[in-house]
This record gives C-alpha cells, structure tokens and sequence, in this order.
C-alpha cells in the first residue's frame, strides 16, 4: 500500500494518515525539510490516496488505474510544476507566473477523472514574486475538491503570507537504514554488485539525503576527495602557486562546483571531529581516516572552522551568480589566511 512505500519520516507519515482517515484534509499542504528526503514522493502518495477506486481515500492500491496514472504522471486530475532554467546558461531555475496562472486556470474545474484534484508545486520557492503574489490567491480562495501541496527545501525563501496559509509539515533527513535499503534497491535494478562497504560508504555520505546516496560517480568523488585534502594541507601564502592553477581548472567545471565544495565541506567537517575526538564515530569518510588525521595535526581548530565558513559563503555567492574562479580564488586566499 502507498505509505508503506514511503522510507523513514514516519511523524509525516501519521499526520497524514490521521488527517486521510479523518477526512479533515486542508486546502493546502507546504511540505519542508532538505533536499532529497522524500516530499515530492509523499506527495504523490497522497495524491494516489485521495484518487484510488480500490482503497482510496485513505491509501491507495498502486494497481488500479488511477494510481497507475497518477505513478505515470498521466493522470488528468495531477498537476505538477516545477522550476525550469531560463537558459542552458542559467544556473538558477525559477517558477514564472505564466507557469502558475496556467496552473490557476485548471484548478478552476472540477475533477475529470478522480475525486479530488491535487496540485504538487515542486521547490516552491523558486517562485519568482510575480507568481507568487499570483498564487496567493489561489491559497486565500481555493477551489472546491482540490488539494495544493507546496515543496520547499528553504522555508524562509517563501512568502510569509503563502506559508501561514499552509499547513506545514517538517520532512527530516532519512535514517540510515531507510537509505542503505533505498542504494540497495537502486543498485539491484541497475544490475549491479550490492558491495556492502560501497552500500556503508555511500550512507555516511548521503546525510540523510537519496541525491547525495545515488546521484554521484563514487571513484570520480573518491580522487576530488584525495585532491582537496592535499589542497587544504598544502595552501598557503608561502605556497600561492597551488590557488590559480586549482581555481582555474575548478571554475570551468560549472555543473560541478557546488558539488565539489559540498566534498570540501565534508572533509573539513570530518578534520574538526577527529581534532576534536581522534575515535570519533561520526566521520563520514571513514575510508580517509588516515589522511583526515595527519590533516588535523597540520591545522589549527579555528583555521578549519574558519575554512569550513568561508566554502559555505563562498557556496552562496557562486549560487548568486558571483564569477566563479573569482570567488574559488577568494576563499583559498581566505585559506591561507586561515592557516
């Protein structure tokens, strides 16, 4: 049945068994929490429930043709919007108004097919103000046998007038066990070989979060991870001769850079525990343990908090359009004043 298939977040799943049972469901959801944990996923559940001819409203069979549609995402009473790029060179994707006034205008009729119309805005965020200022309409009058679901990674990127017409509910990183069964199942249907050590590693890495478990080439992350330990050990002003060649090389890879600070951002994270607690337990990359450890004794506690705070400025200002191999070689300079 449909909630079963959801892994961990197991308070939102009572909520809206409890409000599904009930048939108390309000007009509007906002489901919020980090990235890759499971809304969007939930909310089609919840939308395969209210539209099942088997067991619906309550939960769903994932057999009759309703819920097959809704899985299919052909389903005539589903509506799903989600940001787009503007350009192949834009970085950020963004709701327009012309995307939810067109949304608006098919949550004006009643349902074709099913029994209650559900309108799944993904990264609602990412609404431009326009749309949604536009939006807010529809939350303030919302249309008869409709339910809206809002997703956001950044609740305080939204509206405070959209959020208080939703009713939240918190989405949390997922337990480790629920992502260790979500790689294996992932790795089985690719065909491949379920290593239990590439299953651990790959668990510690996710934080709780399925992109971060299966969205990543593991030997290409295994090398940057080699690469930026060496380049946090070496930097300095004595040795600037390791700031331009990296940052230069690094900018060009646009799809890649915030990727790559993620990974510093672990490492760095890693080097603090263990400087801190040389057996600590909550080292992601155990297989570095080694290195991580002669790292720590090579640098200060304040010089790596320092470090870790300049990748996540430097995260935010490259997400904000700033020139990349600029603001690459910014926070290695703030690197070496660090060390």
């Amino acid at each position: 049945m449909s909630f079963e298939n959801i892994l961990g977040q197991d308070r939102p799943k009572q909520t809206l068994n409890k409000a599904l049972r009930s048939g108390r469901i309000p007009n509007a959801y906002l489901f919020h929490g980090q990235k890759s944990v499971g809304k969007k996923f939930t909310a089609i559940e919840v939308g395969k429930a209210l539209n099942c001819k088997t067991l619906g409203p309550v939960n769903s069979c994932d057999k009759c043709a309703s819920c097959i549609k809704i899985e299919k995402r052909i389903h005539p009473d589903l509506f799903i919007i989600e940001p787009k790029k503007s350009s192949p060179t834009s970085r950020e994707a963004i709701l327009k108004i012309d995307e939810v006034r067109e949304l608006q205008k098919k949550l004006l009729y009643l349902p074709y097919e099913g029994k209650t119309k559900v309108a799944i805005i993904n990264n609602a965020e990412c609404m431009n103000p326009q749309a949604a200022n536009s939006f807010l309409k529809t939350l303030e009058e919302p249309p008869s046998k409709t339910l809206i679901i809002l997703i956001a990674s950044n609740l305080y990127q939204l509206l405070p007038t959209v959020v208080s017409r939703c009713q939240g509910i918190r989405f949390h990183p997922l337990p480790t066990q629920a992502i260790k069964t979500i790689i294996r199942n992932h790795l089985e249907s690719e065909g491949s070989e379920t290593q239990p050590e590439e299953i651990e590693l790959r668990s510690r890495r996710s934080m709780g979060q399925v992109v971060c478990a299966l969205g990543t080439d593991l030997l290409e992350i295994l090398n940057e991870r080699e690469e930026l330990i060496r380049l946090v050990s070496l930097v300095s002003f004595k040795r600037m001769d390791q700031v331009f060649p990296w940052t230069k090389a690094k900018s060009k890879q646009t799809e890649h850079i915030q990727l790559i600070l993620d990974e510093l951002t672990r490492i760095l994270r890693d080097t603090v525990l263990i400087k801190i607690d040389p057996e600590t337990s909550a080292v992601i990359n155990t297989d570095l343990t080694k290195q991580l450890k002669k790292l720590s004794l090579q640098k200060s506690t304040p010089a790596l908090l320092k470090m870790f705070e300049t990748v996540q400025v430097t995260k935010v200002a490259i997400k904000l359009n700033a020139n990349s191999q600029l603001a690459l070689e910014n926070m290695l300079i703030s690197f070496c004043e660090a060390a």
